[in-house]
């Protein structure tokens, strides 16, 4: 399996950020990692080995991000205002400085797919949402799509524009965005298993606001078999990923 690892400091997110690729061709696929871990999480959790086949076979190319969780979800300090700045500090590294480097490595222009599990399908589903032009969809397993989880008590801009139920709530009907989401591949799976309570409630009211919105996002919500856990992200992946290319 081709493999590379590259890194540079970011002044958005102010630190050096590592992106590890695996594939010499295929579909891109920005995969971000679960809460507080980094670029190695999908290789340390099995992942990598468990899409093998898909990516030996070049039709997938996975570039897996490295996260700012310890100065945004996990932020331990008073000053919350920071922490939620950080988080859109984010997104903008992923569309301003990622984007960039995966046309150069896919040689010119593509529409990435996102894909996360816990937090990393929080990320997924945000940056499309925010930006549905840039990406071709995404596939979210076990996220929260509620920011109010990680920040109860402070709430501001930077909070609310990272929190998908808030901010498609209050979408007009008419946004073009609305279109432009129902051209694209939207896959959100949650489970009943272990530790699912945690995140499923957002999934539902998510349902329900796009739903509403007219986003025809395609739901798929497991029984107790399905734990927030890698065997369960493993087996979905691979599931999903039949499907998903088959689009």
């Amino acid at each position: 399996m081709q493999y590379e690892e590259v890194s540079w400091y970011s002044e958005r997110v102010n630190r050096w950020m590592r992106i590890k690729v695996y594939g010499h061709y295929g579909v891109p696929v920005i995969c971000y990692p679960c809460q507080g871990k980094q670029s190695d999480d999908f290789y340390n959790n099995g992942m990598i080995d468990n899409l093998a086949d898909y990516i030996d076979q070049g039709k997938i190319k996975l570039y897996c991000l490295d996260s700012n969780d310890d100065e945004t979800v996990d932020y331990q300090g008073w000053d919350k205002g920071h922490a939620s700045y950080m988080l859109s500090q984010y997104h903008e590294y992923v569309v301003n400085e990622v984007l960039p480097f995966i046309y150069d490595r896919q040689g010119g222009y593509c529409e990435p797919f996102l894909f996360g599990c816990s937090m990393g399908a929080t990320h997924a589903a945000n940056h499309f949402f925010r930006r549905p032009d840039l990406f071709s969809g995404f596939l979210g397993l076990s996220g929260n799509y509620d920011n109010k989880y990680f920040f109860p008590d402070y709430f501001d801009e930077n909070a609310y524009n990272n929190s998908p139920v808030h901010y498609l709530d209050n979408m007009p009907s008419d946004h073009p965005w609305i279109e432009k989401y129902n051209q694209k591949t939207m896959v959100i799976v949650i489970g009943k298993g272990a530790y699912e309570y945690l995140v499923d409630y957002s999934n539902y009211w998510l349902k329900e606001v796009t739903d509403r919105k007219g986003i025809h996002i395609w739901y798929n919500f497991w029984d107790e078999s399905a734990t927030h856990d890698w065997p369960s992200w493993k087996y979905q992946a691979r599931y999903f990923m039949d499907l998903l290319l088959e689009e």
